[in-house]
């Protein structure tokens, strides 16, 4: 048995993903190749930091009804499938001299969200969507979108995870997350990305040609548009 998705109802669903996942934009070095399997583990990231120019882009997750700056525009495309694009018109990564230090070539594009695995979620919750979450090591984040998967708030052993955006500090497995003052749940980011906020993998996509980063000065742009397939 299939499920029938109209177009239109895939508008709907990618509005539904981009409402709930603030998207974080950057460019990988090794070549890969791109399926369903792929994760953020698997992918390079250019180099941050150090008097490097390049830098991830944080996405906003406003809408507009046409395209306009950093906001996403959902339509349908000409063959009547759901399509967004983001901005009007493209992103700019642009590298200075320290990049060109590097000797590196970007194979392609990435975007993830961060997500925040939790369990142990008590009475004192639900965490709710807009909250700012904060570990008891120091990391925190604005939720964007709460799942739980098993167990409820009102017993204590609510469990699942969080989407979360504007991410500073770094969270730690077992920790206790707070909302204010008022600690609602506990991390339960295990041991990948060494105990911190997950990094899932939303988008991925290869360059044409790979870019050398060979100039200061020298810029990649990347028009962002995405199609959801049903299929």
């Amino acid at each position: 048995m299939s499920l029938y998705v109209p177009n239109e109802s895939e508008m709907e669903m990618m509005r539904a993903i981009l409402a709930v996942q603030a998207w974080v934009l950057g460019l990988y070095k090794n070549v890969v190749s791109p399926d369903g399997s792929m994760t953020m583990l698997q992918l390079e990231e250019m180099p941050t930091g150090g008097g490097r120019t390049y830098a991830q882009k944080a996405l906003t997750q406003d809408f507009a009804a046409a395209l306009a700056a950093d906001k996403w525009f959902l339509s349908l495309n000409a063959s009547g499938k759901a399509e967004a694009a983001y901005h009007n018109t493209y992103l700019e990564f642009e590298f200075g001299a320290a990049d060109v230090a590097d000797v590196n070539t970007v194979q392609g594009v990435f975007a993830f969200t961060w997500v925040l695995p939790f369990d142990a979620g008590l009475v004192a919750g639900p965490i709710k969507v807009g909250d700012t979450v904060t570990g008891a090591g120091g990391g925190s984040g604005v939720v964007t979108g709460v799942a739980v998967t098993s167990g409820t708030w009102a017993a204590g052993t609510a469990a699942g995870y969080l989407f979360i955006k504007t991410k500073t500090g770094t969270f730690v497995n077992n920790e206790a997350l707070s909302v204010g003052a008022t600690p609602m749940a506990t991390s339960n980011t295990g041991t990948l990305f060494a105990g911190d906020a997950h990094k899932k993998l939303v988008l991925l996509e290869e360059l044409p040609d790979a870019k050398l980063i060979d100039t200061a000065g020298q810029k990649i742009r990347v028009n962002l548009k995405w199609t959801l397939s049903t299929q």
